[in-house]
Order: C-alpha cells, then structure tokens, then sequence
C-alpha cells in the first residue's frame, strides 16, 4: 500500500465521490454526530467529532438542517474535499486521470484507426494487418476505462483480504459483522456491506437511493467549531 489510506479513500476507490460520501456519512452516524430523518434524509445530531477525516468534516460543515445524503454531496465544500481526495489518489497511482479515462481512448478508437484506414487505402499497409492494429487500439482503449488503476485495484483486493465482510451460512451478509468497522464495511463492500452494517439508518436516512431531495439549494453558512481536538473546516 502506498501509504496509510483513510476509510473514505477506499470508498473512493470502491464506489467513487458517492462510496466516499456514504462511508463519511456512516462515519459520522456512528460517532453520534449524523442520524437519519425519515424519509430520506439526514442531518446533525452533535458536534465535530475529534479527529475526523477531512471529508468527514466537510460533510459535517455543509449538512445545513435536513438533507438528503446525494444533495450533501453535491454541496460545494463536499465536492472541494472529494476534488482533493482524488486528486491524492491520482497522485499515489491509485486512480486515472479523467483525462487519460476519455482523452486517450478516443485518440486510441477513433483517430488512430483512421490514420491506419488511410494507410491501408495507399497501400502501404495490408487490410489483415490493418486490421489487426485496430484491434489493438480498441484493446489499449480499454485498458485507460477503468477508473481505478492497477494498482489501485490491488490495493483494494488487498484491504479486502485482511477485512473480509462475514457472512451466514446461507452465503447472505451477516447482520451484525462482528469486528468490522461500519464504515469500512461500507467504504469496502458498497451497499453490501451498508445494510448490514447500518441498516436503519441507510434506509431510512436514503443511503441506498441517494434519498429525497430537499429546497435547500446552497451551502450551508454555518461554520462550527469542532469540537477539541479537531481541526476547523478552514
């Protein structure tokens, strides 16, 4: 591992900006600072835990009154915080560029293969061969799409090995995973590990949909103190 991850940098990797927020999310609900609002929604309950990762202290800042848990990602401050999560995990290799995601599988699809067509059409390259190279091309395409890289997807193979998400004997996931995180359960597995871990507050705080979408079209002006031992929201 390239360095000590955070809970929330597996569920960048796992389920991207929404698998970042919902483990920050169930974070907070556990350390008593987040409940859910039925139906849909969540909202503050506490302080800024100590010693919160910065998302999580993002998330914290920017839950103004009742909100449903996909308008808390979509907040300003939240987004901030995710642009500078991803862009520590592009700097680690764990993640691609979106550059590199869209830029060069299409050079690779569509540019490229003209270029050969054209030189088919001269002749100065066989219709086999041509047709060779732009299979190729389409396969190197392929190979910038996923999001995560390879070592970003080892990394994650990893972490899951040595937290594994227990199940009952009838293969389904164990209500009540003993010695699991629920964060990292959600942040590892998705909505696998989200409804054992946390079942009532997923469903009825609108983890699994993304929740019912309030008025509240902003950020939220509030800017709480933490509470000791934690940094501010700056």
């Amino acid at each position: 591992m390239p360095r000590d991850l955070s809970t929330t940098d597996f569920g960048y990797l796992d389920g991207g900006a929404w698998g970042a927020v919902r483990a920050g999310l169930v974070m907070l609900h556990g350390r008593g600072s987040v409940t859910a609002t039925p139906p849909g929604r969540v909202s503050r309950t506490g302080s800024m835990p100590a010693y919160a990762e910065p998302l999580e202290r993002a998330i914290f800042g920017a839950l103004y009154g009742s909100m449903s848990p996909r308008e808390v990602a979509n907040q300003r401050r939240v987004r901030q915080a995710l642009a500078e999560q991803r862009e520590g995990l592009i700097g680690l290799g764990l993640l691609r560029p979106a550059w590199r995601r869209s830029l060069l599988p299409a050079t690779l699809v569509l540019v490229l293969p003209m270029v050969v067509a054209r030189l088919v059409a001269a002749d100065l390259l066989g219709v086999g061969v041509g047709l060779l190279v732009v299979l190729a091309f389409v396969g190197m395409a392929g190979w910038f799409l996923p999001r995560r890289t390879l070592s970003g997807g080892r990394t994650l193979r990893d972490v899951r090995r040595r937290h594994p998400l227990p199940v009952g004997p009838d293969g389904v996931p164990a209500a009540h995973p003993d010695g699991l995180d629920p964060g990292l359960a959600v942040a590892l597995y998705g909505s696998t590990g989200l409804l054992p871990a946390v079942r009532r507050f997923a469903q009825e705080g609108g983890l699994l949909d993304g929740g019912r979408w309030s008025r509240f079209d902003g950020d939220s002006p509030l800017n709480t103190m933490p509470a000791d031992g934690a940094t501010g929201l700056g």
